[in-house]
């Protein structure tokens, strides 16, 4: 009997080395680190550095995982992100961003090789510096398991990114990415360098976004020649400051901001961006110069084609002035997974400004064109529409749906900076 005893206290013992051997901390949300977009030799790009950083987290603390620690892993504590960790490796960010910038060949502000620096040699840098970069932390995820002196687990981060143009203080870009840091095996390192690595990732994912590339080669917007990217001079139009408030609470000048358009043979749907100018496809209205616009009220106005691009499918149409508030429109990227919503007049003026929801899918390449995908419901008339924000700004234009073809929920929409671009069209 006490062999027997022995004999399984013996197992025991041997199962509980097994177990620490195969202790495992929680995973967090892993994100594949995209490979940066190298800028081609000699193509000018202009210097840019990250001079702000902010977060969602400092204040109240939240929590972001859990600590666990000894030989098997046993749960501690919670994870907190608060103002102490934060300052802990914020300091780092600026030169790890730097240091990603020069990995893939982007132009950075000189440093100076003063042994002393002073707040002039600071400032001097920041004004050699033609684009300003910040970053918003959104989200951050981290577990934990801090045995023997090694560090293993992993963390997450999701940042949102804008650049400055600093010359006209205008944002020419934002995106959001993600990143993720979790060694195979657990390091002496401290658990600041998980955070700062995991920045790094996202900074990486940034590098690789084609957008990001193109905002730092632009030619800066003031000195820019007029039509540089259409071939005609730049047309300047008075547009709607963006809401603060929810789609709901604005529905009905959305709606009224909507039109029926006609080219004779077929109709579609256009919106107002100001007074008296619409956006629209150019399959909408087809060959013909003059078009009927008729508005949710049943006034009708006579339209004129003032801008076409046929290939990336886009026109300006200019009426009379309506005094119909325009849309407001939205330049930089919407999020995948959002909610959005699409106005128009599937099957004719009968279903004017017919308001549909969904969430947005993606973004897509086809034939060298950028598009926004959604499920968002939309129908033959929808053409020309707008697709909206949970806040009622524009940030697509409808142009084509593959239900037709048994893959319901595939629609695709321009994107609204893609649109006034191939225009040649700026709206204030």
């Amino acid at each position: 009997m006490r062999g027997m005893q022995a004999a399984w206290a013996a197992l025991a013992a041997c199962t509980m080395i097994a177990a620490a051997a195969h202790a495992e901390v929680p995973r967090v949300k892993e994100v594949e680190a995209r490979t940066p977009l190298a800028l081609p030799a000699g193509s000018g790009g202009r210097p840019l550095m990250l001079r702000t950083i902010k977060t969602r987290f400092e204040t109240p603390p939240a929590r972001i995982g859990v600590l666990q620690d000894g030989l098997f892993c046993s749960t501690r504590g919670t994870a907190t992100w608060n103002d102490k960790l934060y300052q802990a490796f914020n300091t780092q960010l600026s030169r790890t961003f730097r240091a990603e910038l020069e990995t893939a060949g982007y132009p950075v502000p000189v440093q100076s090789d003063a042994i002393f620096d002073t707040p002039a040699d600071r400032e001097r840098q920041r004004s050699s510096a033609q684009l300003h970069v910040g970053v918003l932390i959104k989200d951050v995820g981290a577990n934990f398991c801090v045995r023997s002196g090694e560090t293993s687990g992993g963390v997450y981060m999701q940042l949102f990114w804008q650049v400055l143009q600093v010359d006209t203080q205008k944002v020419i870009f934002e995106t959001t990415t993600e990143g993720s840091y979790q060694p195979g095996t657990p390091e002496k390192t401290p658990l600041t360098t998980f955070f700062v690595r995991a920045f790094a990732a996202a900074s990486r994912n940034l590098l690789a976004d084609e957008r990001f590339q193109a905002a730092v080669l632009a030619v800066p917007a003031a000195a820019a020649p007029q039509g540089a990217a259409t071939g005609m001079e730049v047309l300047k139009l008075a547009g709607a400051r963006p809401g603060g408030e929810a789609l709901n609470k604005n529905v009905t000048l959305l709606r009224a901001g909507v039109a029926t358009v006609s080219n004779g043979s077929g109709t579609g749907t256009a919106f107002f961006v100001s007074d008296g100018y619409l956006l629209s496809n150019a399959h909408v209205t087809g060959d013909a110069k003059i078009v009927k616009v008729t508005l949710t009220t049943g006034r009708e106005l006579v339209g004129e084609v003032v801008r076409s691009d046929r290939l990336r499918d886009v026109v300006l149409i200019k009426t009379e002035a309506s005094g119909v508030p325009p849309l407001p429109l939205r330049t930089g990227e919407a999020n995948v997974g959002d909610d959005v919503y699409a106005l128009g007049s599937p099957l004719g003026d009968r279903f004017n400004a017919t308001l549909t929801r969904g969430i947005l899918s993606g973004y897509r390449t086809m034939e060298d064109k950028r598009y926004i995908q959604s499920d968002v419901a939309i129908l033959p008339g929808n053409s020309g529409g707008p697709l909206l924000d949970a806040k009622g700004t524009v940030i697509g234009i409808t142009v084509m749906g593959l239900g037709a073809k048994g893959l319901a929920g595939m629609n695709f929409f321009i994107p609204i900076s893609d649109a006034l671009a191939k225009l040649g069209v700026e709206v204030n």
